[in-house]
């Protein structure tokens, strides 16, 4: 027998494999089949000699030997070939697999064993086919729309016409367009699908439904998520990204300053650059990588001045001038998104026809101006260009700290072979940033810096439909960043040894002026790369849609900088392990390879609905580590009630200045002369060069679950989840003891107007010095709810109120140890070092925001009052102990104290402070923020705001001292114009 294995023919049976193997998982313990298996498996049908005989015969044998009867169209089997049928007993359920095909029939029992048997209706592709106009009934072209549930899009034409072929009509699509508001129009209520008409609304104050607070959501994106629109936005009167998420369950309303980096804190009590440095921040469909950033002034502590070094993406950096939405994903991610492990920011820029928006943003210390127009090309496409420009000062009395940007933007949108239906989208973004502090004239120590950063991005994606593939998603991009980190500080407590080596020896040298100039330079270029592809197909069986999306994505990281050189007088740095010189670009690349797949089944009923999403990622990061991500959720609705559940795990892999942060320098002076002439001024100083090899690193690894609910009946929106969030692995540092051989040298000769000659006496003490090592230590462990409660709106006076409701406890520790140095007086030869235990630290913060919504739609205004609850924030340890558990001496001997001689005094030379581990705690107290905005006609748009409006600065005692709980009264203003 010859088969013919067409591409459609593979293609048809693997989607049924796959559908099958998930099918029987998900439907097994939901759903409920009425099949063959009706007839008791008891009854049996003897069959007298060898025979063959037609369906409708078979019929008529089981009716004359079993007390059931058929009731079916005498024409339904007529096409159904004869079975041959052997001489014996064969049960009658097994009689009827035999002559039947049961996948294209139904069967029914009633009481009286009557079986029915109906033909099950076969599943037929439809095409719709629809205009979308505005209010004047003109056309809109390039209008998207969006069957969610099937990850389908198009596009308008010139003439606002689209059509698209579904499955069946039991979906929902999503229309929004650039200025208008979206719209959610559902199929099933449709008779004709094949001219269908809907009209926008331009997206003003004037209309009776306006959003201005984060709405929770469940997509495909992940399991929890916030989508933020544009009127959102417009209301807190963002400059940047950072001042969106002020709008998520448990964010306050920060005071506005730019002259702070800015990093995302998603579900942690605690702020650590663990947690940001695993938030993913993802610009239409590109990752913004901060893997190769080298910025570092000291690699051995990862201190980055200004830069963001080892943490998360700077907010400031995502201006807000063409920004349509921005979706937060709190909950388990879509196995899509790889490398974090706290969730993730998903910003969508605009697209389509728009005038010129001219905005302005201004504050006390912070003004804001951007500029954005949407261009229709016709064939051509739609052209969207962004310009915005940011400055900010550290106060209004100063202009110490400063920081200002400048950002293009370039998104073009082209339709590439219209009978292909394939959208691509070029992107181009420039980015430029000053970030820095000046020198005052008051100021007696100068301390200058400038940290500068210019960004290109290129972006190249877009979605066309395959006969074999079904939909191709594709989204490559590169970005180059030019870094320039200045630090200029004026010493003026010198003289100091120069200390110039860049080996480890010992050796001679002289001293530096008593003031002088000490300056870093930093050059970096960090280099990214980031290519992903995916397909989607969808499949229709019975009441069950099936989504199947698999992809492949690579990213590639590398830093190709001058790198850190430090110019002038290097001096003496005591104790501390300091940074030299360092060339960026001969340190290894960081690559990662990932495939993932995601199964989306849906069951839609009368009153029910099932969502299951199954996804699993392989990420082959640093080309070392093979990882597995599961992840998994599901939501079932009834009616107005939705319950739901997701699990799932992630990984965050090392920056690149973690796993290659470069020699620790360990200066000590071995011998002094200092005179008055300065040709005979001596010093002998030694260098230790520690090179860590951090090859032992392993990447983050996070574990998410959560339970929750929705209700939403006719009078409200009430949501509820409940989340556990694991981090392990988090990279931090830990101290590590190197004792080191410091010669004594004495005196030679001293000839006037030389140095003096020296020479080594022989004896050699040992010098304890700490150096910072990088260890998986980091571990935390956070216990959430969070709510969300829009009660329905009140029809006569249109006022909304909205509270969001979030309580954090983290429980975060570092799993390594503290090194100190004893109590001891200069000269003491005594001098050790106590070796001490991370404590727990456990974070409680409970934080509520009450939301007032005043909207009059007739004079195209709306009024926010956010009444901000403090509940409950506290920090305390625990299993904190005062008394080290071992100690090295001065030879470097490691000594264990036993715990009952811990408290001895003959160690409270080693002990810790009485108030190095205190609890805080603050009181309840509320905060109330106000915002304003009023629409004319024309679309121009005046708003104000007043962070702390009542002006209530209310204090608590800690440690003695009084301490303020709210910012001072901070207010600001925008005037957003449309020119037409």
């Amino acid at each position: 027998m010859k088969i013919n294995f067409t591409q459609e023919w593979l293609k048809k049976q693997t989607q049924t494999l796959i559908m099958r193997t998930v099918f029987l998982l998900f439907c097994s313990t939901v759903f409920s089949f009425t099949s063959i298996d009706v007839i008791s498996q008891n009854a049996e049908i003897k069959i007298k000699k060898e025979i063959t005989v037609t369906v409708d015969q078979i019929f008529d044998i089981i009716q004359a030997q079993t007390d059931y009867t058929f009731i079916y169209r005498s024409d339904m089997f007529r096409g159904l070939p004869p079975v041959h049928l052997n001489e014996g007993v064969i049960k009658a359920n097994r009689l009827l697999l035999y002559a039947i095909p049961k996948r294209y029939y139904s069967f029914e029992l009633f009481k009286d064993n009557t079986i029915v048997i109906e033909k099950r209706p076969t599943s037929r592709k439809v095409e719709i086919r629809g205009q979308i106009v505005d209010v004047n009934n003109e056309p809109l072209a390039d209008v998207n729309v969006i069957v969610a549930d099937l990850n389908l899009g198009t596009f308008t034409n010139n003439k606002g016409e689209f059509s698209m072929e579904l499955p069946h009509k039991n979906f929902k699509i999503t229309i929004s367009l650039l200025g208008f508001k979206t719209v959610e129009f559902d199929l099933r209520t449709q008779q004709d699908l094949s001219n269908i008409n809907i009209t926008l609304k331009e997206d003003l104050l004037g209309l009776d439904e306006v959003v201005v607070v984060a709405k929770k959501t469940i997509s495909r994106e992940g399991s929890s998520t916030y989508k933020i629109g544009s009127q959102a936005i417009k209301q807190v009167q963002a400059m940047n990204l950072s001042d969106v998420l002020s709008l998520l369950p448990g964010n306050k309303i920060e005071q506005s300053n730019l002259t702070t980096k800015k990093q995302a804190n998603i579900r942690s009590a605690v702020t650590s650059n663990s947690n940001s440095f695993g938030t993913a921040v993802i610009l239409d469909g590109a990752a913004i990588s901060t893997d190769a950033n080298m910025q570092a002034r000291n690699s051995s502590t990862l201190d980055g001045g200004k830069s963001v070094v080892g943490g998360g993406v700077d907010l400031r950096s995502i201006t807000l001038a063409n920004v349509e939405s921005v979706e937060v994903i709190a909950g388990v991610a879509s196995p899509k998104y790889g490398n974090l492990s706290s969730g993730g920011i998903l910003v969508k820029s605009k697209v389509g026809k728009s005038p010129y928006i001219v905005s302005t943003n201004v504050t006390s210390t912070n003004y804001q101006a951007s500029v954005a127009k949407g261009y229709e090309l016709n064939d051509f496409g739609v052209l969207n260009t962004d310009l915005s420009y940011a400055y900010s000062s550290g106060s209004p009395t100063e202009r110490k700290l400063f920081y200002q940007s400048f950002n293009l933007g370039l998104r073009w949108k082209l339709p590439v072979f219209k009978g292909l239906k394939w959208n691509h989208f070029t992107s181009f973004r420039v980015g430029h940033s000053d970030d820095g502090n000046r020198h005052e004239p008051e100021e007696v120590f100068k301390n200058d810096a400038d940290v500068k950063s210019t960004s290109y991005q290129l972006t190249l994606s877009g979605d066309f439909s395959s006969s074999v593939l079904g939909k191709i998603n594709y989204n490559f991009s590169g970005n180059v960043v030019n870094q320039h980190s200045f630090y200029d500080t004026y010493i003026i407590n010198g003289p100091f040894p120069i200390i110039e080596s860049l080996d480890s020896g010992t050796y001679n040298t002289t001293y530096s002026p008593s003031a002088f100039n000490q300056i870093r330079d930093i050059e970096g270029k960090p280099i990214n790369i980031n290519g992903r592809i995916d397909a989607s197909q969808n499949a229709s069986f019975r009441n069950l849609d099936f989504n199947f999306e698999t992809g492949l994505q690579y990213s590639f990281d590398d830093n190709t900088g001058n790198g850190r050189v430090a110019t002038g007088n290097i001096v003496h740095t005591q104790d501390v392990a300091g940074s030299r010189s360092a060339t960026f670009e001969k340190i290894p690349a960081s690559k990662t390879f990932s495939a993932y797949h995601q199964t989306i089944i849906k069951r839609t009923g009368e009153a029910s609905k099932q969502q299951l999403n199954l996804g699993l990622r392989y990420d082959y990061m640093l080309e070392r580590y093979n990882l597995v991500s599961p992840r998994m959720s599901f939501s079932s609705k009834h009616n107005d009630f939705t319950a739901k559940v997701a699990w799932g795990v992630s990984y965050k892999a090392p920056a690149m200045i973690q796993l290659y942060p470069g020699k620790s320098y360990i200066d000590y002076i071995n011998f002094q002369y200092y005179a008055e002439n300065p040709d005979e001024r001596l010093a002998v100083v030694t260098t230790y060069v520690y090179q860590p090899t951090n090859e032992h690193l392993n990447p983050n690894y996070s574990d998410l679950k959560e339970v929750g609910f929705d209700w939403a009946p006719s009078f409200m929106n009430f949501n509820f989840t409940y989340f556990k969030k694991e981090m392990r692995r988090g990279i931090n540092t830990t101290d590590e003891l190197l004792l080191l051989p410091k010669a004594v040298y004495e005196v030679v000769s001293a000839p006037t107007g030389e140095q003096p000659t020296v020479a080594p006496t022989g004896e050699v003490n040992n010098i304890p010095r700490t150096v910072k090592v990088m260890n998986n230590n980091y571990y935390e462990s956070t216990d959430g709810l969070e709510v969300t409660l829009s009660p329905q709106k009140i029809k006569a006076t249109n006022t909304q109120f909205n509270f969001r409701y979030s309580y954090l406890e983290s429980v975060v520790t570092d799993k390594g140890f503290d090194i100190n140095k004893s109590n001891y007086v200069v000269g003491d030869n005594s001098v050790r070092y106590g070796v001490y235990e991370n404590s727990l630290i456990k974070a409680v913060r409970s934080f509520g925001t009450l939301t007032l919504i005043q909207h009059i739609p007739a004079l195209r205004f709306v009024l926010t009052l956010s009444a901000e609850l403090n509940f409950k924030e506290s920090s305390k340890y625990i299993g904190a102990s005062l008394y080290p558990f071992a100690y090295y001496d001065v030879s470097g001997n490691y000594i264990d104290i036993p715990l009952e001689d811990r408290a001895n005094a003959e160690f409270s030379d080693l002990k810790k402070d009485e108030n190095s581990f205190t609890t805080t705690a603050t009181p309840f107290y509320s905060n109330f923020n106000l915002q304003i905005r009023k629409e004319s006609k024309q679309g121009h748009s005046f708003s104000f705001y007043a962070n702390n409006a009542p002006w209530n600065n209310p204090t608590y005692e800690f440690l003695g001292s009084r301490r303020k709980l709210n910012n001072k009264i901070s207010v600001g203003f925008n005037v957003t114009l449309l020119i037409k």
